[in-house]
């Protein structure tokens, strides 16, 4: 009955697809199967009359299997296990080696050595991971599609972002800079940099090209005003107030019409216009009997903003869209390496002193990918040529701001250094003649 037992095992042994050997422990080879020489791309009359190191050691190709098994027989202890590049002499290979200890009794007498042959399941995965890349690519560009569709500039400042990051990290590459990307890790930044914004698929566009105080109010103020100037002719016709009344109306309503357009579109309000809006809050007109004032409250509101065209209302739904990526990104079913893209990207309005947001995240809790992001991102706003709310700012007073932002402590000022040094920026929207004039 043993030797029936034994039979059997000799045939599993035989005929797995696991390689296995048994290894002495003067490092003479005991035993080998079929799948360890197709394995190992030895002969048999080779494993059979070497010992292991004259066999592997002669090459230092498969160091790293050489050494997973040497570290067996070294340390007896505990199993030894490892995923190699293995190269033959025909081809090269992934392979799982496990090592065990074989015992009789208490005596030690050999170390078992499995070998799986992982290539084509690498292969299989690796294939695997580049169809989801693929995919995650193509659903990028099908996003900055929709961005393009519904806000023109939201686009051309997702597209500039990537060509600057891009020209940023290929200077890395060049000046062999200790912090240049690998291959991975530069495709997942610049997706992240595509997919930094993509919660302002949310933001309603009246908010986010919003490019006066006012906005779409402008239209009905200016038609309120063209009804209370008819207002005031009907009263003349009726004889309800002199033509001295009506001249003096009709020149204070033009006055306060001008205001409120110089103002509508000015770059920040001096203490002086700011005095002049609360004086403005208190001009009235009659319809139907009916007090009734210039501006509503809400267009008093938005024609106060100090510097901007946003409400405190409008600016807290615009910095929404950093919830909404994060919201949309953890639906992403990302590979394993490109799973910091969601962390990135939610983190991107974060500063380093903490008065960023959503989550006010400050110094060491920030990446360092995350403060480039800031910085490229604050920089092209800055330059933009196309914003409906801004003039482009020159290059270099982009960059004092940034510097200004760094001695305060919002961004990195090493980061800063090394993009200022990179000119990135060069060849970005060289196209518009504009902008070109203004950098």
């Amino acid at each position: 009955m043993m030797e029936k037992i034994e039979l059997i095992q000799e045939s599993i042994l035989k005929d797995m697809s696991e390689g296995v050997m048994a290894i002495g422990l003067d490092g003479n080879i005991l035993y080998f199967n079929r799948a360890a020489v197709d394995i190992l791309d030895k002969t048999e009359e080779e494993l059979s009359s070497k010992k292991f190191a004259e066999l592997f050691f002669d090459s230092d190709k498969n160091d790293l299997f050489s050494q997973t098994v040497l570290d067996a027989v070294s340390d007896l202890s505990t199993p030894h296990y490892n995923l190699v590049q293995y190269c033959g002499s025909r081809d090269v290979k992934t392979i799982y080696v496990m090592t065990s200890l074989l015992k009789e009794g208490e005596e030690k007498i050999a170390v078992i050595v499995i070998l799986n042959d992982m290539t084509d399941l690498v292969l299989m995965k690796r294939n695997h991971t580049q169809r989801m890349i693929t995919l995650i690519d193509s659903l990028v560009q099908a996003i900055s599609v929709a961005i393009d569709e519904r806000s023109h500039y939201s686009a051309n400042h997702t597209r500039n972002m990537v060509e600057i990051a891009e020209t940023f990290l290929n200077w890395l590459d060049v000046t062999d800079h200790p912090w240049k990307f690998d291959k991975q890790k530069k495709h997942a930044f610049l997706m992240t940099v595509w997919l930094h914004d993509v919660g302002k698929l949310s933001v309603p566009l009246e908010v986010m090209d919003k490019a006066t105080r006012l906005g779409t109010k402008i239209e009905r103020i200016e038609e309120r005003f063209q009804r209370i100037r008819l207002l005031d002719r009907i009263a003349l016709l009726e004889g309800s107030i002199s033509r001295e009344e009506w001249k003096s109306r009709e020149k204070n309503r033009r006055s306060w019409l001008e205001f409120i357009q110089r103002i509508n579109t000015a770059a920040f309000l001096s203490e002086a216009d700011f005095q002049k809006i609360s004086e403005l809050s208190r001009q009235h007109y009659t319809e139907d009997n009916i007090e009734k004032p210039f501006l509503t409250s809400d267009e008093l509101t938005c024609l106060s903003i100090r510097k901007g065209t946003l409400t405190d209302k409008e600016r807290e739904v615009m910095q929404s869209h950093v919830i909404l990526t994060k919201k949309i990104l953890e639906k992403v079913d990302f590979p394993d390496e490109y799973k910091v893209v969601c962390e990135w990207a939610q983190s991107h309005h974060e500063l380093l002193n903490g008065k960023g947001y959503p989550e006010h995240r400050c110094g060491d809790d920030i990446p360092k990918e995350v403060r480039l992001l800031t910085i490229l991102d604050i920089f092209e706003a800055l330059t933009a040529n196309d914003r409906p709310y801004k003039k482009p700012v020159p290059v270099k007073n982009a960059l004092n701001i940034l510097h200004s932002m760094a001695e305060e402590g919002s961004i990195d000022k090493e980061v800063l250094n090394l993009f200022e040094k990179s000119n990135a920026w060069e060849n970005t929207r060289k196209s518009s003649s504009e902008n070109s004039h203004n950098l």
